[in-house]
């Protein structure tokens, strides 16, 4: 027995339809005629506002200005490398950065070496190496044995280093020296003359000594 098929009923209504068709479409024809067409092509002096520079207009732009301006996905994403090239770029990257950090650590180790090792403050040993006033002023009047025998007074034989605790101690000494030769009253008063009247009575000392 064969299948028995219905016929499909359609749910929705018919569309409406209007009387005065024909009516609608004269007045329609008739509002079109009486609007006035908007031109398609614009009047004359169309750039009639516009001012360009004469240097604009002769500007040469360069011969791959084409190429750049078009966007492309290697100029969003970079250059496609191969796997292999990525990782020895990486590699390259990280040992920058390890030399980078071997370096600071290097340095920071050297500063805090030299701030463990103080300025030793003997100003003994700088008087000694330091020429007389007779010297300087003497020159080359003094025959050469006087000189030799000037300069093996003064050039006296260096000493062995001394231990930390007494350069310490020296040169806590010499820094209280110093500052109470500031406080005095009279290199307050007039410092230059209070440091040659020094050097002239260590002249003076020394040439006793030499008697």
């Amino acid at each position: 027995m064969g299948k028995v098929k219905r016929l499909r009923q359609k749910f929705h209504n018919a569309a409406v339809k209007s009387k005065d068709t024909a009516t609608d479409k004269v007045s329609t024809e008739e509002r079109d005629q009486n609007e006035p067409f908007s031109p398609v092509f614009p009047s004359e002096g169309l750039f009639s506002g516009i001012q360009i520079p004469d240097g604009v207009l002769k500007q040469q732009l360069p011969d791959d200005f084409d190429t750049r301006s078009a966007i492309t996905t290697k100029s969003l994403k970079g250059l496609q490398l191969k796997k292999k090239d990525k990782k020895k770029l990486r590699h390259e990257i990280w040992l920058q950065k390890v030399d980078a950090i071997q370096s600071a650590k290097k340095k920071m180790k050297e500063k805090k070496k030299r701030e463990r090792n103080p300025i030793v403050g003997d100003m003994m040993q700088l008087e000694e190496t330091l020429p007389t006033l007779e010297l300087l002023l003497k020159g080359d009047q003094a025959p050469k044995a006087e000189q030799n025998k000037r300069s093996s007074i003064t050039c006296k034989k260096n000493k062995g280093i001394q231990k930390e605790k007494t350069r310490r101690r020296q040169m806590q000494e010499d820094m209280n020296l110093f500052k109470q030769v500031l406080r005095h009253p009279a290199y307050m008063e007039k410092p230059g003359d209070t440091m040659l009247e020094h050097l002239q009575n260590k002249l003076k000392q020394e040439e006793d000594m030499d008697t």
